[in-house]
């Protein structure tokens, strides 16, 4: 299925999966029944994802593994370099707050379908990969945590700035390639959290228990940016 078509059927689809009532940082998108499942192992499908990891493995500079590991936190402020900011943390409270909750939430989301599929990690599926950190124990493949993450974080961040909405998804693009230059997940784990991440960032705009946070969060960011508290109408 081509990417337009499956993002449209996630976005569908989360519509019937969203939890109802009680506490929204938790059970707001039951992944496993938005997502496609992983490649089969010994598939077509897994073997062109494990070329594509050593590929990758093979050709990765000093450069790239450096960013790569620096893209390991998972931090809105990774995408610093996409508004053109250099602002500290401690400057930006209520924004450093909502992304919090935001990568506390994707993470609970995220767990589950890892859980449900247990997909293994690239390093475990074949010796040859080599990855740049040690991930834990049982901690499954797919879909991507760290993608997940950035392509909320870039749903949100875009809405909130629209004016820098283009750096912002490259800045995602690039902060979910990383997991496969770290040798952490394969391109179908990374394709799966872009998904996950981009359903998550949708429905997260409309949840009411949300909006006081992310409005106080996008008034400050607006703000330390110094940019008008509403963007100017484009069409």
């Amino acid at each position: 299925m081509k990417r337009p078509a499956l993002l449209l059927l996630a976005l569908l689809v989360s519509q019937s999966v969203m939890a109802d009532g009680g506490d929204s940082d938790h059970a707001l998108i039951a992944l496993s029944t938005v997502l496609p499942p992983p490649p089969a192992a010994s598939s077509t499908e897994a073997h062109q994802d494990l070329q594509a990891v050593l590929a990758v493995q093979q050709s990765r500079s000093a450069d790239e593994q450096s960013a790569a590991k620096a893209d390991t936190d998972r931090s809105v402020f990774r995408f610093a370099d996409a508004l053109d900011s250099t602002m500290p943390p401690a400057s930006l409270p209520k924004t450093t707050a909502f992304f919090e909750r935001v990568a506390k939430l994707d993470k609970a989301e995220v767990t589950d379908a890892k859980l449900y599929w247990r997909r293994p990690r690239p390093s475990v599926t074949s010796d040859q990969v080599h990855p740049l950190s040690k991930e834990k124990p049982d901690d499954w493949s797919y879909p991507s945590g760290h993608a997940t993450f950035g392509y909320t974080t870039a749903i949100l961040l875009a809405n909130m700035v629209p004016e820098k909405r283009a750096e912002i998804f490259a800045r995602a693009n690039l902060y979910a390639q990383h997991r496969v230059v770290m040798g952490a997940h394969f391109p179908s784990d990374v394709e799966a959290g872009r998904l996950a991440g981009t359903v998550i960032g949708a429905e997260l705009l409309h949840q009411p228990d949300w909006q006081t946070d992310y409005q106080t969060a996008r008034a400050e960011l607006r703000a330390a940016l110094h940019l008008p508290a509403t963007p100017a109408q484009t069409l």
